[in-house]
């Protein structure tokens, strides 16, 4: 991989679709801070995009622009190829859905759910027909005389979501949607979210600081700091192909080796290590980021020395943390749990699979 490069507005794997939303040369200030610097992004008709990024990111403040519940300071936001910059929310045929679930306490769930369909003066029998196709969706059919506070927060979220896709938006926006929950039901929800936007083929907006949440639901992902897009992409290019430093150290776990890359396709560490590495670069000065499933035990003479430092079970995984015998630290990720005979303190070798990426110069 090329040491950085920039992503187009329209670059990544999902296929060439139509525009649903075009956002050009978004800016937006809040005193000294831009929490939008000049942002180009094409929002695909079907896809599910999501806006990644640490907090004060900007990503928040983007989808809430184009919602229409924040003003740009410069720029303009079209969707379905109509000029919407200067509309109010309501004008935008929008959906939303957003970590406090904003049901009606007083309604019950059919209720919240036809709250919007009641707004736009549909007729009664029009209305109860899409409120139980939208229950039935969700799956709570047998909840529609519940009230909120009967409700779990799984199924509260589900509702919200009813009750923001009954009314057929043309952009279904959701805002941390799943931060509340605890992680088994999260996953489950994430889940669900796939499959209601599988059948349901809304264009979906997403927002998150969870990268393993975007990787996992995204048709694409923008990742951003700092008010900008860092990169634009699909979730495999985003997390193998991470077009500079931070991108590759935001997304997942990743360890950077300093050294040097010679002209015959090779990566020397400090001391005379030397890993086997051709990459698309020029020799010199150069920082390699290996992935912890690039890396694996081996009994080989010509394995890298190092000594495990760390010995952390995950779920289906260990993580070892290790340090190589030049200093520099490293991580390996294992299938399965930790053999008893792995642990802190003991001498092992490792080598390297497919090492695809590579920054440089390396930090002073």
């Amino acid at each position: 991989m090329q040491q950085s490069r920039a992503s187009s507005p329209g670059s990544g794997g999902a296929g060439q679709r139509a525009v649903k939303v075009a956002v050009r040369g978004l800016t937006r200030r809040f005193g000294t801070t831009v929490a939008a610097d000049r942002i180009d992004l094409d929002i695909r008709d079907g896809e599910f995009l999501t806006l990644l990024g640490a907090s004060g990111c900007g990503k928040t403040t983007l989808m809430r622009m184009i919602a229409g519940l924040e003003r740009p300071d410069a720029g303009r936001i079209e969707i379905d190829g109509r000029d919407v910059t200067a509309l109010p929310p309501r004008a935008r045929r929008l959906g939303m859905v957003f970590q406090q679930y904003s049901l009606f306490p007083h309604m019950t769930v059919a209720e919240n759910v036809a709250y919007g369909l009641q707004a736009q003066g549909g007729a009664r029998a029009e209305i109860d027909e899409r409120v139980q196709a939208m229950l039935e969706l969700v799956q709570l059919p047998q909840l529609h005389d519940r009230r909120p506070a009967q409700l779990s927060g799984g199924q509260q979220q589900r509702v919200a979501l009813a009750r923001a896709l009954a009314t057929r938006p043309s952009l279904l926006m959701l805002d941390e949607p799943l931060a509340a929950l605890d992680l088994k039901l999260r996953r489950q929800l994430q889940a669900e979210l796939k499959r209601i936007h599988r059948q349901t083929g809304t264009t979906f907006l997403f927002v998150t600081h969870d990268q393993e949440e975007a990787l996992h639901l995204s048709d694409r992902i923008a990742v951003m700091r700092g008010g900008r897009i860092e990169q634009l992409g699909d979730p495999r290019s985003i997390y193998l192909e991470p077009a500079n430093e931070f991108v590759a150290d935001f997304i997942g776990d990743i360890s950077f080796l300093d050294g040097h890359y010679d002209a015959e396709g090779g990566f020397e560490l400090p001391g005379g290590a030397r890993i086997a590495a051709p990459l698309p670069r020029p020799a010199g000065p150069a920082r390699l980021a290996v992935r912890p499933e690039q890396v694996s035990l081996t009994n080989a003479s010509s394995g890298l020395a190092a000594m495990i430092v760390e010995v952390a079970p995950e779920t289906g995984s260990t993580l070892l943390g290790l340090r190589l015998a030049c200093g520099q630290r490293l991580q390996a990720r294992l299938l399965g749990l930790p053999a008893s005979a792995l642990a802190p303190g003991q001498p092992v070798r490792v080598q390297l699979d497919h090492c695809t990426l590579a920054f440089g110069p390396a930090a002073a």
